[in-house]
């Protein structure tokens, strides 16, 4: 069976940059006590060698506060099956989501993610989540994962499209009092970039598949 939770593997800022397994870094200098904490969360799939998950804390003026991510999880045939069109949410979101947000240290106001698949977390976690609709590429070494349900509650912030699962539809209010009102410092879609670059970076054999 897919396991429930994930072996992880703590490294000092100051070593040399590891990437063999689950990667922690945390950047305390950066982080002002007085500053809010923002969460931006992915999971992406490859054919070959399985699910990848990446998590980034950042404060509000987009500087890291902490980074983690997985190793590949790679479903069996037979799981495959069983879970048949949930098994990316169960993967995504009580998998791979679950096991990066509570091996980090610091907790972020809201989490933002930019697949849906992420948001079963919300049923094992009380951090609000929602998903930022993104224009899914094609051409991506690392596509987002995709699910066939449709039921959600759909807000906007900063005029983006979030998403929340629908029995959660007031942690809108968490997101729309996360910079009370006034126009965020930072740009809600580039963490995610950041990610995507670290997971390609951790994962080489990625880029060559």
């Amino acid at each position: 069976m897919i396991q429930s939770k994930l072996s992880c593997r703590s490294y000092d800022l100051a070593a040399p940059f590891p990437i063999d397994s689950w990667m922690k870094i945390r950047m305390q200098e950066n982080k002002p006590k007085t500053t809010i904490s923002i969460g931006f969360l992915t999971v992406r799939h490859h054919p070959i060698h399985g699910f990848f998950g990446g998590y980034l804390i950042v404060n509000n003026l987009a500087r890291p506060l902490e980074f983690h991510c997985t190793l590949p999880l790679q479903p069996t045939r037979a799981q495959q099956i069983l879970y048949g069109a949930t098994l990316n949410e169960f993967v995504c979101g009580e998998q791979i989501a679950r096991a990066l947000v509570t091996k980090a240290k610091c907790v972020p106001a809201v989490l933002f993610a930019d697949t849906q698949a992420v948001l079963t977390l919300r049923h094992m976690h009380p951090l609000p989540v929602g998903v930022i609709e993104f224009q899914e590429d094609q051409a991506a070494p690392l596509p987002r994962p995709l699910i066939s349900r449709d039921d959600f509650h759909r807000f906007k912030i900063f005029g983006h499209n979030v998403t929340t699962l629908r029995e959660y539809a007031g942690d809108a209010t968490a997101f729309d009092a996360l910079f009370d009102g006034s126009k965020p410092t930072l740009d809600l879609l580039e963490p995610f970039g950041r990610i995507e670059e670290a997971l390609l970076e951790a994962h080489p054999a990625t880029k060559a598949a």
